[in-house]
Protein backbone atom coordinates (compact mmCIF):
# COMPACT_ATOMS: atom_id res chain seq x y z
CA UNK A 1 0.00 0.00 0.00
CA UNK A 2 1.53 3.17 -1.05
CA UNK A 3 0.73 6.09 1.45
CA UNK A 4 -0.89 9.44 -0.06
CA UNK A 5 1.17 12.85 0.72
CA UNK A 6 -0.41 15.79 1.81
CA UNK A 7 0.44 18.44 -0.72
CA UNK A 8 2.50 21.20 0.86
CA UNK A 9 -0.24 24.12 1.80
CA UNK A 10 2.09 26.96 1.24
CA UNK A 11 1.28 28.49 -2.27
CA UNK A 12 4.50 27.71 -4.60
CA UNK A 13 5.53 29.54 -8.37
CA UNK A 14 4.76 27.75 -11.39
CA UNK A 15 7.95 25.47 -11.70
CA UNK A 16 7.22 23.31 -8.71
CA UNK A 17 4.39 21.88 -11.15
CA UNK A 18 7.29 20.80 -12.82
CA UNK A 19 9.29 19.26 -10.43
CA UNK A 20 6.26 17.16 -8.95
CA UNK A 21 5.82 15.75 -12.44
CA UNK A 22 9.53 14.06 -12.48
CA UNK A 23 9.91 13.42 -8.82
CA UNK A 24 6.33 12.75 -7.46
CA UNK A 25 4.32 13.89 -4.80
CA UNK A 26 6.05 12.46 -2.31
CA UNK A 27 8.48 14.80 -2.77
CA UNK A 28 6.73 17.64 -2.70
CA UNK A 29 5.75 16.42 0.60
CA UNK A 30 9.33 16.26 1.33
CA UNK A 31 10.38 19.82 0.07
CA UNK A 32 7.92 21.23 2.61
CA UNK A 33 8.89 18.76 5.78
CA UNK A 34 12.43 17.44 4.84
CA UNK A 35 14.06 19.99 8.23
CA UNK A 36 11.26 18.37 10.48
CA UNK A 37 12.84 15.29 11.03
CA UNK A 38 14.00 12.91 13.51
CA UNK A 39 14.27 15.92 16.30
CA UNK A 40 15.43 15.96 20.02
CA UNK A 41 12.89 17.76 21.88
CA UNK A 42 13.33 21.56 21.83
CA UNK A 43 14.63 21.96 18.34
CA UNK A 44 14.12 21.28 15.26
CA UNK A 45 15.96 20.12 12.53
CA UNK A 46 16.67 21.77 9.46
CA UNK A 47 16.53 21.66 5.47
CA UNK A 48 18.92 21.88 2.69
CA UNK A 49 21.05 24.32 -1.40
CA UNK A 50 23.48 25.74 -4.78
CA UNK A 51 26.56 26.35 -5.69
CA UNK A 52 28.73 29.78 -5.81
CA UNK A 53 32.01 31.70 -5.17
CA UNK A 54 31.26 33.42 -1.21
CA UNK A 55 32.41 36.58 -0.75
CA UNK A 56 34.83 35.54 1.74
CA UNK A 57 38.49 37.30 1.79
CA UNK A 58 41.60 35.95 1.06
CA UNK A 59 43.60 34.08 4.43
CA UNK A 60 47.55 33.33 4.61
CA UNK A 61 48.57 29.49 3.54
CA UNK A 62 50.10 28.78 6.67
CA UNK A 63 51.48 25.53 6.24
CA UNK A 64 51.19 22.60 3.22
CA UNK A 65 49.54 20.17 4.28
CA UNK A 66 46.44 22.53 5.82
CA UNK A 67 42.78 21.70 4.78
CA UNK A 68 41.90 24.45 1.96
CA UNK A 69 37.75 24.40 0.92
CA UNK A 70 35.83 27.30 -0.87
CA UNK A 71 32.92 28.42 1.37
CA UNK A 72 29.42 28.45 -0.68
CA UNK A 73 26.31 29.32 1.09
CA UNK A 74 24.14 29.41 -1.79
CA UNK A 75 20.65 27.54 -1.08
CA UNK A 76 20.22 24.41 -3.37
CA UNK A 77 17.70 21.65 -4.06
CA UNK A 78 17.86 17.99 -2.99
CA UNK A 79 16.63 15.09 -4.98
CA UNK A 80 17.19 11.88 -3.45
CA UNK A 81 16.20 8.17 -4.55
CA UNK A 82 16.43 5.58 -1.70
CA UNK A 83 17.87 2.06 -1.85
CA UNK A 84 14.49 -0.09 -2.65
CA UNK A 85 11.53 1.91 -0.42
CA UNK A 86 11.25 2.46 2.78
CA UNK A 87 8.71 1.40 5.22
CA UNK A 88 7.23 4.53 6.55
CA UNK A 89 4.54 3.50 8.52
CA UNK A 90 2.42 0.50 9.39
CA UNK A 91 -1.57 0.60 9.47
CA UNK A 92 -4.83 -2.24 9.69
CA UNK A 93 -6.75 -3.05 7.20
CA UNK A 94 -10.72 -4.44 7.14
CA UNK A 95 -11.33 -7.45 6.02
CA UNK A 96 -14.26 -9.60 5.59
CA UNK A 97 -12.79 -11.74 8.86
CA UNK A 98 -11.35 -8.96 11.12
CA UNK A 99 -8.69 -6.26 11.35
CA UNK A 100 -5.24 -7.19 10.57
CA UNK A 101 -1.74 -5.78 9.64
CA UNK A 102 0.33 -8.69 7.53
CA UNK A 103 3.30 -6.91 7.46
CA UNK A 104 3.52 -6.47 11.27
CA UNK A 105 2.54 -10.03 11.76
CA UNK A 106 5.27 -10.65 9.39
CA UNK A 107 8.01 -8.92 11.83
CA UNK A 108 8.53 -5.44 9.45
CA UNK A 109 8.87 -2.26 11.18
CA UNK A 110 9.01 1.54 10.13
CA UNK A 111 12.51 2.52 8.90
CA UNK A 112 13.47 -1.30 7.34
CA UNK A 113 14.01 -1.15 3.54
CA UNK A 114 12.89 -3.38 0.95
CA UNK A 115 15.34 -4.11 -1.38
CA UNK A 116 13.17 -7.49 -3.37
CA UNK A 117 10.32 -9.15 -3.85
CA UNK A 118 10.40 -12.39 -4.38
CA UNK A 119 13.73 -12.14 -5.82
CA UNK A 120 13.08 -9.31 -7.82
CA UNK A 121 14.08 -6.11 -7.05
CA UNK A 122 11.80 -3.25 -6.18
CA UNK A 123 12.54 -0.18 -8.55
CA UNK A 124 9.99 1.92 -6.58
CA UNK A 125 6.80 2.23 -4.88
CA UNK A 126 4.59 2.33 -7.54
CA UNK A 127 5.85 -0.48 -8.65
CA UNK A 128 5.70 -1.94 -5.27
CA UNK A 129 1.83 -1.13 -4.94
CA UNK A 130 1.15 -2.80 -8.21
CA UNK A 131 2.86 -6.04 -7.65
CA UNK A 132 1.19 -6.44 -4.59
CA UNK A 133 -2.01 -5.76 -5.71
CA UNK A 134 -1.82 -8.21 -8.34
CA UNK A 135 -0.38 -10.96 -5.50
CA UNK A 136 -4.15 -12.83 -5.51
CA UNK A 137 -3.31 -12.92 -1.93
CA UNK A 138 -0.14 -15.03 -2.52
CA UNK A 139 3.11 -14.80 -0.30
CA UNK A 140 5.55 -12.48 -1.11
CA UNK A 141 9.13 -12.92 0.45
CA UNK A 142 10.42 -9.83 1.08
CA UNK A 143 14.81 -8.89 0.98
CA UNK A 144 14.74 -6.73 3.64
CA UNK A 145 17.58 -4.16 5.75
CA UNK A 146 17.01 -2.81 8.79
CA UNK A 147 20.33 -1.22 9.68
CA UNK A 148 23.38 -3.70 8.95
CA UNK A 149 21.50 -6.26 8.71
CA UNK A 150 20.06 -8.00 5.75
CA UNK A 151 16.79 -10.57 6.50
CA UNK A 152 13.84 -12.03 4.77
CA UNK A 153 10.34 -11.62 5.68
CA UNK A 154 7.10 -13.60 4.19
CA UNK A 155 4.38 -11.37 4.12
CA UNK A 156 0.63 -12.62 2.75
CA UNK A 157 -1.50 -9.99 1.60
CA UNK A 158 -4.80 -9.84 2.23
CA UNK A 159 -7.91 -8.12 0.33
CA UNK A 160 -9.70 -5.26 1.82
CA UNK A 161 -10.97 -2.20 1.15
CA UNK A 162 -11.24 -3.01 -2.32
CA UNK A 163 -7.83 -4.44 -3.53
CA UNK A 164 -4.84 -7.07 -2.21
CA UNK A 165 -3.16 -5.04 0.76
CA UNK A 166 0.07 -5.44 3.09
CA UNK A 167 -0.30 -3.01 5.92
CA UNK A 168 2.47 -1.09 4.47
CA UNK A 169 2.88 2.53 3.64
CA UNK A 170 6.34 3.15 1.66
CA UNK A 171 8.43 5.49 0.23
CA UNK A 172 10.94 5.69 -2.88
CA UNK A 173 12.34 9.24 -2.83
CA UNK A 174 12.70 12.79 -0.71
CA UNK A 175 13.25 16.45 -2.09
CA UNK A 176 13.76 19.64 -0.48
CA UNK A 177 16.01 22.51 0.35
CA UNK A 178 19.44 23.32 1.90
CA UNK A 179 22.51 25.05 2.01
CA UNK A 180 25.63 24.07 0.27
CA UNK A 181 28.90 24.01 2.78
CA UNK A 182 31.65 24.04 0.77
CA UNK A 183 33.67 23.12 -2.15
CA UNK A 184 36.65 20.89 -1.78
CA UNK A 185 39.19 21.38 -4.41
CA UNK A 186 41.09 18.44 -3.61
CA UNK A 187 38.57 15.83 -4.33
CA UNK A 188 36.27 18.60 -6.56
CA UNK A 189 33.60 17.23 -3.87
CA UNK A 190 31.03 19.33 -2.25
CA UNK A 191 29.40 19.10 1.52
CA UNK A 192 26.02 20.26 2.44
CA UNK A 193 23.18 20.46 5.37
CA UNK A 194 25.64 19.09 8.40
CA UNK A 195 22.68 16.48 9.10
CA UNK A 196 21.76 14.12 7.26
CA UNK A 197 17.99 13.73 5.11
CA UNK A 198 15.52 11.45 7.34
CA UNK A 199 12.24 9.97 6.66
CA UNK A 200 9.41 12.07 7.67
CA UNK A 201 7.58 9.16 9.72
CA UNK A 202 10.42 6.88 10.28
CA UNK A 203 13.19 9.44 11.62
CA UNK A 204 15.73 7.69 9.94
CA UNK A 205 18.67 8.69 7.75
CA UNK A 206 17.50 7.52 4.10
CA UNK A 207 19.62 5.04 2.44
CA UNK A 208 20.87 6.55 -0.59
CA UNK A 209 20.60 4.77 -4.32
CA UNK A 210 21.10 7.74 -6.20
CA UNK A 211 20.43 11.46 -5.48
CA UNK A 212 21.67 15.02 -7.29
CA UNK A 213 21.79 18.57 -6.32
CA UNK A 214 19.49 21.14 -8.50
CA UNK A 215 19.50 24.67 -8.80
CA UNK A 216 16.43 26.06 -6.80
CA UNK A 217 15.34 29.62 -6.57
CA UNK A 218 14.27 31.19 -3.55
CA UNK A 219 10.72 33.24 -3.76
CA UNK A 220 9.91 34.01 0.08
CA UNK A 221 10.71 33.85 3.42
CA UNK A 222 8.38 32.42 6.16
CA UNK A 223 9.46 34.23 9.43
CA UNK A 224 10.51 32.43 12.44
CA UNK A 225 8.49 32.81 15.96
CA UNK A 226 9.18 30.60 19.30
CA UNK A 227 7.43 27.48 18.51
CA UNK A 228 7.00 28.63 15.06
CA UNK A 229 9.97 27.47 13.02
CA UNK A 230 10.54 30.10 10.25
CA UNK A 231 11.22 28.58 6.39
CA UNK A 232 12.39 29.70 3.18
CA UNK A 233 10.22 28.98 0.52
CA UNK A 234 11.47 28.01 -2.69
CA UNK A 235 11.07 25.97 -6.27
CA UNK A 236 13.47 23.98 -8.03
CA UNK A 237 15.03 26.20 -11.28
CA UNK A 238 14.97 23.45 -13.66
CA UNK A 239 15.11 20.00 -14.76
CA UNK A 240 18.96 19.69 -15.27
CA UNK A 241 20.98 18.35 -12.33
CA UNK A 242 24.42 20.30 -10.74
CA UNK A 243 26.01 17.19 -10.37
CA UNK A 244 25.64 13.83 -8.05
CA UNK A 245 25.46 12.75 -4.53
CA UNK A 246 27.65 10.83 -3.10
CA UNK A 247 26.48 10.00 0.46
CA UNK A 248 23.71 11.15 2.88
CA UNK A 249 24.63 10.59 6.80
CA UNK A 250 24.13 11.96 9.98
CA UNK A 251 26.99 14.65 9.22
CA UNK A 252 25.40 15.29 6.03
CA UNK A 253 24.85 15.29 2.00
CA UNK A 254 27.84 15.08 -0.59
CA UNK A 255 28.35 14.34 -4.00
CA UNK A 256 30.28 16.48 -6.83
CA UNK A 257 29.30 19.32 -8.86
CA UNK A 258 29.63 19.26 -13.03
CA UNK A 259 30.98 23.02 -12.76
CA UNK A 260 33.33 23.88 -9.83
CA UNK A 261 32.35 27.18 -8.18
CA UNK A 262 34.72 29.80 -8.17
CA UNK A 263 35.75 31.16 -4.93
CA UNK A 264 39.12 32.26 -2.63
CA UNK A 265 39.66 28.99 -0.99
CA UNK A 266 39.84 29.61 3.10
CA UNK A 267 41.75 27.85 6.10
CA UNK A 268 39.23 24.70 7.76
CA UNK A 269 39.76 25.04 11.12
CA UNK A 270 40.49 22.47 13.74
CA UNK A 271 38.01 21.26 16.52
CA UNK A 272 40.42 22.06 19.39
CA UNK A 273 40.81 25.78 17.97
CA UNK A 274 37.35 26.77 17.99
CA UNK A 275 36.04 29.09 20.58
CA UNK A 276 33.29 30.97 21.72
CA UNK A 277 32.79 34.11 19.99
CA UNK A 278 31.71 36.68 17.32
CA UNK A 279 31.33 34.39 13.82
CA UNK A 280 30.11 35.31 10.41
CA UNK A 281 27.81 33.22 8.99
CA UNK A 282 27.39 32.88 5.02
CA UNK A 283 23.89 32.31 3.89
CA UNK A 284 21.26 32.86 0.67
CA UNK A 285 17.81 34.15 1.58
CA UNK A 286 17.02 35.68 -0.73
CA UNK A 287 17.79 35.39 -4.92
CA UNK A 288 20.81 37.67 -4.74
CA UNK A 289 23.09 34.69 -3.45
CA UNK A 290 24.69 34.36 0.03
CA UNK A 291 25.73 37.02 2.08
CA UNK A 292 27.78 37.34 5.80
CA UNK A 293 25.84 37.75 8.68
CA UNK A 294 27.15 38.50 12.30
CA UNK A 295 26.65 35.80 14.62
CA UNK A 296 28.15 34.07 18.20
CA UNK A 297 29.38 31.11 18.80
CA UNK A 298 27.78 30.95 22.54
CA UNK A 299 29.71 27.07 23.51
CA UNK A 300 31.72 24.90 21.76
CA UNK A 301 30.39 21.17 23.08
CA UNK A 302 33.42 19.16 21.56
CA UNK A 303 33.92 16.57 19.40
CA UNK A 304 32.81 13.59 21.30
CA UNK A 305 29.75 13.53 19.13
CA UNK A 306 28.96 14.05 15.18
CA UNK A 307 26.96 17.02 14.98
CA UNK A 308 25.67 19.66 17.27
CA UNK A 309 29.01 20.84 17.78
CA UNK A 310 28.53 24.29 18.41
CA UNK A 311 25.68 26.59 20.01
CA UNK A 312 24.90 29.49 18.02
CA UNK A 313 23.24 32.44 18.36
CA UNK A 314 22.37 34.86 15.39
CA UNK A 315 23.04 38.73 16.29
CA UNK A 316 23.12 40.67 13.16
CA UNK A 317 20.11 42.51 12.54
CA UNK A 318 19.28 42.42 9.42
CA UNK A 319 18.93 38.53 9.51
CA UNK A 320 16.73 39.13 12.79
CA UNK A 321 14.50 41.11 11.25
CA UNK A 322 13.98 39.38 7.73
CA UNK A 323 14.27 35.59 9.21
CA UNK A 324 13.67 36.06 12.82
CA UNK A 325 16.92 34.56 12.60
CA UNK A 326 17.56 30.39 11.89
CA UNK A 327 14.91 28.93 9.67
CA UNK A 328 14.53 25.67 7.82
CA UNK A 329 16.85 25.80 4.84
CA UNK A 330 19.45 27.66 5.89
CA UNK A 331 21.16 24.06 7.35
CA UNK A 332 24.90 24.14 6.02
CA UNK A 333 25.21 27.75 6.15
CA UNK A 334 28.64 28.15 6.47
CA UNK A 335 30.46 29.81 9.98
CA UNK A 336 33.20 31.53 9.71
CA UNK A 337 35.77 32.47 12.84
CA UNK A 338 38.55 34.80 11.75
CA UNK A 339 38.47 34.13 8.52
CA UNK A 340 38.58 30.45 8.47
CA UNK A 341 35.61 27.67 7.86
CA UNK A 342 35.11 26.30 11.95
CA UNK A 343 31.55 24.92 11.37
CA UNK A 344 28.22 24.80 9.64
CA UNK A 345 24.63 25.94 10.61
CA UNK A 346 22.52 22.48 11.09
CA UNK A 347 19.21 23.05 13.54
CA UNK A 348 17.38 25.71 14.78
CA UNK A 349 15.57 25.70 18.55
CA UNK A 350 12.12 25.61 18.55
CA UNK A 351 11.67 28.17 21.23
CA UNK A 352 13.99 30.66 20.07
CA UNK A 353 14.78 30.79 16.80
CA UNK A 354 17.50 33.25 17.17
CA UNK A 355 20.02 30.31 18.48
CA UNK A 356 20.45 26.77 16.84
CA UNK A 357 23.13 23.94 16.70
CA UNK A 358 26.59 24.05 14.32
CA UNK A 359 28.55 21.20 13.49
CA UNK A 360 32.67 21.69 12.91
CA UNK A 361 33.67 21.80 9.44
CA UNK A 362 35.92 19.58 9.51
CA UNK A 363 34.36 16.73 10.60
CA UNK A 364 32.21 17.54 7.23
CA UNK A 365 35.54 17.77 5.40
CA UNK A 366 37.11 14.72 6.86
CA UNK A 367 33.48 12.80 5.81
CA UNK A 368 33.59 14.16 2.28
CA UNK A 369 37.67 13.34 1.87
CA UNK A 370 36.76 9.92 2.71
CA UNK A 371 33.52 9.22 0.93
CA UNK A 372 35.51 11.09 -2.35
CA UNK A 373 38.03 8.06 -1.49
CA UNK A 374 35.42 5.30 -1.57
CA UNK A 375 34.30 6.69 -4.78
CA UNK A 376 37.63 6.55 -6.45
CA UNK A 377 38.05 3.43 -5.73
CA UNK A 378 34.56 2.26 -6.84
CA UNK A 379 35.25 3.92 -10.21
CA UNK A 380 38.85 2.43 -10.11
CA UNK A 381 37.24 -1.23 -9.48
CA UNK A 382 34.73 -0.66 -12.16
CA UNK A 383 37.62 0.06 -14.60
Amino acid sequence: MVKKSKLWKAPLCQALRTFAGSVGLTALCMLATLGLLGLDQGETEMPQAEPVSAPVPPVRREAPGDQYVVPLGQAFGIKLFTDGVIVASLSDIYTASGVCCPAAEAGLKPGDYLLEANGMEIQSNQALARYIGKSQGEPVVFRVRRGDEDFEACVTPVFGEGSFKTGMWVRDSAAGVGTLSFYDPKTGGFGGLGHGICDADAGNVMSLKSGEPAAITLCGIIRGLPDRPGQLRGYFASDEALGSLWDNNETGVYGTLDQPPQGEPVLVMEKETVRSGPVKILASIDPSGPKLYDGEIRRVNGGDQPTKNLVLKVTDARLLEMTGGIVQGMSGAPILQDGKLCGAVTHVFTDDPTMGYGIFAETMVEQGRAIAQTEEAKTQDAA
